[in-house]
């Protein structure tokens, strides 16, 4: 089956977007509600250099959001070696500072995993964003992500951008402490990074992880623009001879289908790549016409 589909709201709040204001967000939720969207992805370090404006913005447009299951994830500094980012204070810290700006705050555990009913719009998933770089900080900080959970509220957890050796380390953690185990993994992939087919999908699949993939245009490769000769002081650069071959096979490729780069990226991650049901993907937008 085709993965399901996340809108990303990481846009909303960002400089040279339409999304800047509560009946911005409000007409744009509509039209996802018209297309079956239903699910939000967004994160409390969301837009870059304006964080948290993104979840403020879902806040202020909370009655249309009404239908929309939200996933965001746990504010990390980046400055450090994570190891204090998953204590139970900080958890706690960012949780609560993300309920607030979402005015989301009854109904939700750490450890149910769906949509609660009773919840107008519920707070989906919490992301834990990036991997710890100190290879014992996830196993310190995990007592206090449950503990925190509880009192915090969150229905589930998932993790970002773990590498394989450190999400099997995660796993065992978990069994060796009984700790629940993260719903979902979210990383990286496309029609040309599929790095993690060989190794982190089977991890995930024995333990029934989901796993949500983003990036899926490549960093902007697969929009067509670096085919079209902007692509100056990139890998993909006229300086680079390996990257020229790639840029004109890819076009090539393309044009002979009568498609364009984003059409063949879409079509490949939705019909043939290693997602399937359980899984999905995340595509953002800066302007509603895009969507």
């Amino acid at each position: 089956m085709v993965p399901n589909l996340i809108f990303g709201t990481s846009t909303l709040g960002m400089d040279m977007t339409e999304f800047q204001d509560a009946e911005s967000v409000k007409s744009l939720l509509g039209h996802l509600e018209e297309l079956g969207i239903d699910r939000l992805n967004t994160a409390a370090r969301c837009p870059p250099f304006k964080p948290g404006r993104s979840e403020q913005l879902l806040g202020e447009a909370n009655e249309s959001a009404a239908n929309f299951l939200i996933d965001t994830k746990i504010d990390t500094d980046t400055s450090t070696d994570g190891s204090g980012d998953l204590t139970r204070e900080a958890v706690e810290k960012s949780v609560n500072a993300s309920f607030k700006r979402l005015r989301k705050y009854k109904g939700l555990r750490l450890t149910a995993g769906t949509q609660l009913a009773n919840n107008p719009a519920s707070l989906g998933q919490c992301v834990v964003r990036a991997p710890p770089r100190s290879g014992n900080a996830f196993g310190r900080a995990d007592p206090g992500i449950e503990r925190a959970g509880c009192q915090a509220a969150l229905p589930g957890l998932g993790v970002s951008n773990f590498p394989p050796a450190l999400s099997e380390k995660v796993l065992a953690l978990c069994r060796k402490n009984g700790w629940e185990k993260p719903r979902y993994h979210q990383g990286a992939y496309s029609l040309i990074t599929k790095g993690v087919e060989s190794e982190l999908l089977p991890i995930l699949r024995a333990h029934n992880i989901s796993f949500v993939g983003f990036q899926l245009l490549a960093a902007g490769f697969l929009t067509g623009k670096l085919v079209n000769n902007e692509h100056a002081d990139t890998r993909l650069s006229d300086s680079n001879p390996l990257g020229k071959i790639v840029q004109h096979r890819f076009d090539a490729a393309v044009k002979a289908e009568g498609l364009t780069p984003t059409e063949v990226a879409l079509r490949w991650v939705g019909y043939h790549s290693a997602l399937g049901d359980g899984d999905a993907i995340i595509l953002g937008a800066s302007k509603t016409a895009q969507i």
